[in-house]
């Protein structure tokens, strides 16, 4: 009891209570500092949890968005293709015609025939990819339903145009094989004149899809950076 007594004698006295305070003091402002520390550790790893997700998604957008900008260069690659070979294997069925070869002609006929059927069989797929790739006008532009018409004598769509290029080189094929039909010079020239035509107008619209893809390509790829 006089050891209790004597240290409370101690703890009231002046300069107990200043030992008292200190180590009050002391104490409280370590749990103080580790609190803080602590907060600070978890807002710091908190900071860097969001920072890694953030960084995860960006990269998984911009992996997402470059597998699609590839897809779609991919097809707008075949599109073109496919409207090259068919040109390039019809001009050359009425090249075989006004020199007479017909023979020849009728195998590249059969040929030119082959891209015809990929291109139907494809045709509104590759106006929805378009649609989808690079805009509605583009689209219309392929294919807008115009030899739906019998009287089509002036198609504005490459569609429409390579319809009226074909009838015109078959018929010109169809007169060569037959004894009581002669290619007169104003077939020819009507079939070549709508073949430049074609022609002018299947390259400018593959080069202005290429370009329109990648400045759409380009865009999304700017608008997908944006935190």
């Amino acid at each position: 009891m006089k050891f209790f007594s004597s240290l409370w004698q101690f703890l009231n006295s002046g300069f107990g209570m200043l030992i008292l305070g200190f180590a009050l003091t002391t104490v409280l402002g370590t749990f103080l500092a580790n609190w803080f520390n602590t907060k600070a550790w978890e807002r710091q790893i908190a900071f860097e949890i969001k920072r890694q997700e953030f960084e995860w998604k960006r990269s998984a957008k911009f992996e997402l968005l470059r597998r699609k900008l590839d897809e779609g260069q991919r097809s707008i690659e075949e599109i073109s293709d496919l409207i090259n070979k068919r040109f390039f294997r019809l001009q050359r069925v009425f090249e075989n015609v006004i020199v007479k070869q017909r023979e020849i002609a009728d195998e590249n006929w059969v040929a030119y025939m082959k891209a015809v059927e990929e291109w139907n069989t494809k045709l509104i797929i590759n106006q929805n990819k378009l649609r989808r790739l690079v805009s509605d006008n583009i689209a219309q532009e392929f294919n807008n339903y115009e030899t739906d018409d019998p009287n089509l004598k002036k198609p504005s769509s490459i569609h429409g145009k390579f319809f009226i290029a074909h009838i015109l080189v078959r018929n010109l094929l169809r007169c060569l094989g037959r004894d009581d039909c002669i290619v007169t010079q104003e077939m020819i020239d009507d079939a070549n004149s709508v073949l430049r035509d074609l022609d002018t107008h299947t390259d400018q619209f593959v080069d202005r899809i290429s370009d329109l893809f990648l400045k759409r390509g380009l865009e999304l790829e700017q608008f997908t950076a944006r935190p």
